[in-house]
């Protein structure tokens, strides 16, 4: 005996579209899946990224603190220039006054001269060498003004 297939029966209208619309909404839903699991693969690779460059971020962090460590030690090894207002007979000067460090003289800027400061006597020896004969002069220290006076003193020059 002989198998006989079995009918299929054809659907109606209203079961073919609910059919189709179910078909319709679970390819919706793998697509936005898909498209979900794009992203969040897209997410963990910017996030590697992001961890591989965060140790270049922190040697280049590490290269600004050495450079402030070095400009802050040479600020300090440096001489502070100083605004010096001394007076002899009635007439009042200032210069930039340059301390002396690790063994070099002190000097003005605007001469060509030694500088002697008595801070105990607040006295000011400008000496000049002349033909071998040192010839020194003593003013009397008006005021000493720090590095802000500096600055304002070649601003206004």
């Amino acid at each position: 005996m002989a198998v006989q297939p079995k009918k299929a029966k054809l659907l109606d209208a209203a079961q073919f579209e609910k059919e189709r619309k179910k078909k319709q909404q679970q390819a919706a839903i793998a697509r936005q899946q898909a498209l979900i699991q794009q992203k969040m693969a897209a997410l963990q690779a910017a996030e590697t990224a992001e961890i591989e460059a965060q140790p270049t971020e922190k040697s280049s962090s590490k290269v600004k603190i050495y450079l402030l460590a070095f400009l802050l030690l040479t600020l300090m090894v440096l001489p502070y220039p100083k605004v010096i207002v001394y007076e002899k007979l009635g007439i009042v000067a200032e210069s930039v006054y340059i301390p002396s460090r690790f063994g070099s003289k002190d000097f003005f800027l605007d001469a060509n001269a030694e500088v002697n400061i008595d801070d105990q006597q607040r006295w000011l020896y400008i000496c000049n060498e002349i033909q071998g004969d040192q010839n020194c002069q003593r003013y009397d220290i008006v005021e000493i003004k720090g590095i802000f006076s500096v600055i304002g003193y070649f601003i206004s020059r």
